[in-house]
């Protein structure tokens, strides 16, 4: 298995995710011809794409997947709440409306050998889900966009060889960012995105035997510093005692080479 982060951010998201026979896309934040052009740069074909899964309904995970998909018809995986949410999004703005290959959260489903477990996590829209990716010989885990991480993604993680994870803010500096208190309560909630101590607790609390990729994503471009993140991951697995761990930053304006677990 091996999976290539196209972009991460509070902008745009969207992660190639490959193995054996099958490619899929993680959600489809990015407009269509830059997802065109950001598969290209890393020699996948939009024909070659199994399917695309389905984080959330929010504009920066889903802006470019109605005319993606209009162009390249795909099955989009979600749970009839988020795809409800997308429809009435489409219509709305005259989009075509994508075909849905609905699933059940907290339930796993098979695409070929690949078992995939959307898994329920906290954050403000109808019904997010992060994945869990299992080949029968890699676990992939993508948990983004998350306010807290509840005990059965700590679980989760335990299985994971690789894991993409949301390392959105430092508090210190969101807090004095200059942004409203409202937007802060969000960011900051239990509803909202996790912040690099968040990130590093949760590894610390779910790091497993098998983990040997982390990539930290969807951090703020405004509340954050990839030095930071990298710095204070990197200082968390020191601690356990799991240096050997590769952590890599998962970038807005470009992709990163494919990780291979």
């Amino acid at each position: 298995m091996k999976y290539c982060v196209l972009a991460s951010g509070s902008q745009a998201n969207a992660t190639v995710v490959e193995s054996g026979n099958v490619r899929l896309l993680i959600d489809a934040g990015l407009r269509c011809r830059t997802l065109e052009a950001r598969l290209k740069a890393i020699a996948v074909t939009p024909e070659s794409l199994n399917g695309i899964l389905i984080t959330h309904e929010h504009v920066d995970h889903v802006a470019g997947l109605a005319r993606f998909v209009k162009k390249y018809p795909l099955p989009v995986f979600a749970n009839y709440n988020t795809a409800a949410v997308i429809e009435r999004q489409c219509l709305l703005e005259q989009l075509p409306v994508p075909e849905f290959a609905l699933f059940d959260s907290n339930l796993p489903f098979l695409l070929e050998h690949l078992t995939i477990t959307p898994m329920q996590i906290p954050h403000d829209t109808a019904e997010p889900v992060g994945y869990l990716l299992d080949d029968g010989e890699h676990c992939l885990g993508y948990f983004t966009d998350l306010g807290y991480v509840p005990e059965p993604v700590v679980q989760a993680l335990r299985r994971c060889s690789g894991l993409i994870l949301e390392s959105n803010h430092d508090l210190q500096m969101l807090r004095q960012s200059g942004r409203g208190f409202q937007l802060i309560s969000r960011i900051s909630g239990r509803a909202g995105h996790l912040s690099n101590e968040q990130a590093c607790e949760a590894v610390a609390n779910g790091a497993g035997a098998a983990l040997k990729i982390i990539t930290l994503a969807h951090l703020s471009a405004e509340c954050n510093q990839p030095e930071l993140a990298l710095s204070l991951m990197k200082g968390t697995l020191k601690h356990l005692g799991r240096s050997e761990i590769h952590v890599a930053i998962a970038r807005q304006n470009q992709p990163l080479p494919f990780m291979e677990l």
